[in-house]
């Protein structure tokens, strides 16, 4: 039974006709507080007034069952001004002017004679006729007492939705000019040529405009013959008043455009999934908690980096990689280096989802407890690109660590759209503020070049990408993400942390835990090494280990020849190798040899770097070399042509045979000996460099003259044997 308390102004009811399937609607209008009787008005009747009726008999027909509460919904009466057209809106304005006078007069103006008295009243002030007033009246009580049910009803008007039949007289709007094109009433055939020509030239991927589709089409399916121009054969078209105009064939365009169909014709499959598809579902709602599916991806960072080893060297761009959990948004691993995106850097990224980040941390001089970086685990399920984990490289994770990699489409980076947010939030957050970033995509002429301003190395740009994912994964607050009504329950709060370790406890978690080497034997990168006399070389860089020193492979390698062993290797660090042995169930750690000790605490690509540079300098040294060592050879080659010259004239001068000419050496020797030691001494005093300055005209001595000169000095009392056995040997040669 219906409360009698239950009715309320504005309330619509429907009214069952006893013995009858006639049904009645009206509205509420008004209800007296004090007394049994209220006023309601008929709906849909164009000349209704409010009648007076009692509270019994709506008890009566609640009891009856013939009475019913409905929803009355009237179109005609929109609920927001912002969409109204101004001119409406006047022409309400004007009409609640002339009734609101009336209508503010409850419950007199129900009442027949008083509101034919105020009518008149508004008549004389607004010269509004009678019925028009009516007509106000009705339409503010049958719209539930609202101004806007005073807005006028042109969408009544005409029939709105309802293709008009074609006749002789042209439809549409009159054109302002005489001459100017009216175009020709739409038949159904005519509309069949206008969808032919912009399937054909619109929905394709020329992408052409549609003034130029319009073209085509008039010239596919409306020319009247071709004529010779010349080489081409050009179309003749009909008049244009018996041609459609470009804004029929507009018209129809928009009226029964398909754009879900148009976009993929024009822009393809691909492009519409990834720029215009809706946006329906959440990633989150794929992952049931912590680990069963991790993103990972790589970007190019947008700022430039210098050399670890010569600050001046610019070194390019650094590549991100970050492996993050689709249910928590927590990131689990990252890799921050100089391997493009690759199988490289993806397997680095994984790699460090297993790592201990303290240690990790610690390597970059950063302390943290165990609690700030939770995360040293495997997925079940991994989302990446094609590029990297396509083809067989991906079998170790699948086979072996139990990983379930899932490639993306071509093209469909939506489908990795948590980790891409992730690139753009660090963007926004550190690496546009960093010096050396790229603030726009294209620098204005004149501006300074933005690769000049770097200042971080490798290292120092990792350390700040490490502080912004402890930031992240501790702290960052996500008030957009859905949590479900359990998370609600327990006051979760949306920071990945959080969500994470709740995800443990509620969710069980899809986390796997592999044994280290076990990790390291299927993520860490794998490699030949080579066993040479100086050690184990790889990369450049020579290694030592105890095996190799207990089995004398050195010397092996000195004695014989060289020979090749399988390593694996970390490219973060070159302080360590790890030779394969036993089918990779054991490993032998490598260590870095003390003469390497400039490649300590580097990477290897820093490595690689370092040694190309030096090849580099080397090959644009050695063009060097040779155009000094050609100058060098002219230099000497000039020399020796004059000294020959004179040497070749003074021999021809002279009448010595070359027998005369070798005889005799040794005391030539000795002669000149004795004048050079004459410059050659040391004197400080000026007249100790006059005289030895007089000494530079050197005259040959005579054999005589040398033998008088060799009388007269009186040699050390030691050294007088010597000279006799030599003035003998002299005698006995002449």
């Amino acid at each position: 039974m219906k409360d009698l308390q239950s009715l309320y102004e504005n309330m619509v009811v429907e009214w069952k006709m006893p013995d009858s399937e006639d049904r009645f609607v009206e509205r509420i209008v008004w209800i007296s507080p004090v007394e049994d009787i209220l006023f309601s008005i008929a709906m849909g009747d164009e000349k209704a007034f409010p009648i007076m009726k009692t509270y019994s008999e709506y008890t009566a027909g609640f009891e009856a069952d013939l009475l019913k509460q409905i929803d009355w919904v009237n179109d005609n009466v929109p609920l927001l001004d912002s969409n109204i057209d101004s001119e409406h809106l006047n022409i309400r304005d004007k009409s609640w002017d002339a009734i609101k006078d009336i209508v503010h007069d409850e419950p007199s103006c129900f009442e027949k004679g008083f509101r034919g008295s105020r009518i008149k009243e508004v008549q004389e002030r607004t010269g509004l006729h009678k019925s028009t007033i009516y007509r106000y009246l009705r339409r503010y009580w049958q719209g539930g007492k609202m101004k806007n049910a005073l807005l006028p009803h042109f969408n009544n008007c005409g029939s709105l939705g309802n293709d008009r039949t074609p006749k002789e007289t042209k439809r549409g709007r009159p054109r302002k000019f005489e001459d100017e094109p009216v175009g020709i009433n739409i038949d159904e055939d005519i509309k069949q040529l206008l969808r032919s020509g912009i399937r054909l030239f619109y929905n394709n991927k020329d992408k052409s405009p549609l003034k130029h589709a319009y073209q085509k089409t008039l010239e596919k399916f409306f020319a009247s013959g071709f004529r010779q121009s010349g080489q081409a054969v050009v179309p003749v078209l009909p008049s244009p008043d018996q041609l459609p105009t470009f804004g029929q064939y507009k018209y129809w365009f928009k009226k029964e455009m398909d754009l879900e169909d148009t976009l993929k014709s024009r822009l393809g499959k691909k492009r519409f999934a990834l720029d215009y598809r809706p946006i329906l579902g959440s990633s989150t709602y794929e992952s049931f908690g912590p680990g069963s599916r991790f993103q990972i991806d790589a970007t190019v960072a947008d700022v430039y980096l210098v050399s670890e080893y010569r600050r001046e060297w610019i070194i390019g761009r650094p590549i991100i990689y970050i492996v993050i959990d689709v249910f928590s948004r927590y990131i689990a691993g990252i890799y921050i280096g100089l391997e493009g995106p690759s199988w490289i850097g993806a397997m680095m990224a994984l790699a460090n989802t297993t790592t201990d980040k303290v240690k990790f941390c610690a390597q970059y001089g950063i302390d943290i407890d165990p609690e700030d970086w939770v995360s040293s685990h495997l997925p079940q399920k991994l989302t990446a690109d094609r590029g990297e984990l396509e083809g067989t490289r991906p079998s170790q994770l699948i086979d072996v660590l139990g990983v379930d990699v899932e490639n993306a489409p071509p093209y469909r980076a939506d489908w990795k759209g948590i980790v891409e947010q992730q690139f753009r939030l660090t963007n926004l957050r550190s690496i546009r503020f960093i010096p050396g970033a790229i603030k726009e995509r294209y620098r204005e002429r004149g501006e300074r070049d933005y690769r000049l301003d770097a200042k971080l190395t490798l290292r120092e740009f990792t350390q700040i990408m490490i502080h912004n994912i402890l930031y992240h994964n501790n702290d960052h607050h996500m008030l957009w993400y859905d949590r479900n009504e359990f998370m609600v329950a327990d006051e979760v709060t949306p920071i990945p942390r959080d969500l994470w370790h709740w995800g443990i406890v509620n969710r069980n978690g899809r986390l796997k835990k592999q044994p280290e080497h076990i990790v390291k034997l299927n993520l860490m990168l794998q490699g030949e090494a080579t066993v040479t006399a100086a050690g184990i070389q790889f990369k450049g860089v020579h290694y030592v280990c105890e095996l190799a020193m207990r089995e004398q492979w050195f010397i092996k390698a000195r004695a014989g020849k060289t020979w090749r062993v399988k390593v694996c290797y970390d490219p973060r660090s070159t302080n360590e190798i790890y030779l394969w042995l036993d089918n990779g169930h054991q490993f032998e750690t490598c260590t870095l040899l003390d003469r390497e000790e400039r490649y300590l605490n580097k990477r290897f690509e820093e490595v690689e770097d370092l040694l190309e540079i030096e090849r580099y300098q080397g090959r644009y040294q050695d063009v060097n070399n040779m155009l000094s060592k050609i100058e060098l050879d002219a230099q000497t080659k000039a020399i020796v042509e004059m000294a020959a010259k004179k040497t070749n004239e003074a021999i021809q001068q002279s009448e010595e045979s070359n027998n005369q000419r070798v005889k005799g050496t040794r005391q030539r020797r000795s002669n000149e000996k004795l004048e050079n030691r004459k410059h050659e001494a040391f004197q400080l005093s000026d007249q100790g460099a006059a005289s030895n300055d007089s000494t530079n005209n050197v005259v040959p001595l005579k054999r005589d003259d040398a033998v008088e000169k060799k009388q007269t000095y009186i040699p050390p009392a030691d050294k007088l044997s010597k000279i006799k056995a030599y003035l003998q040997e002299d005698g006995d040669e002449e």
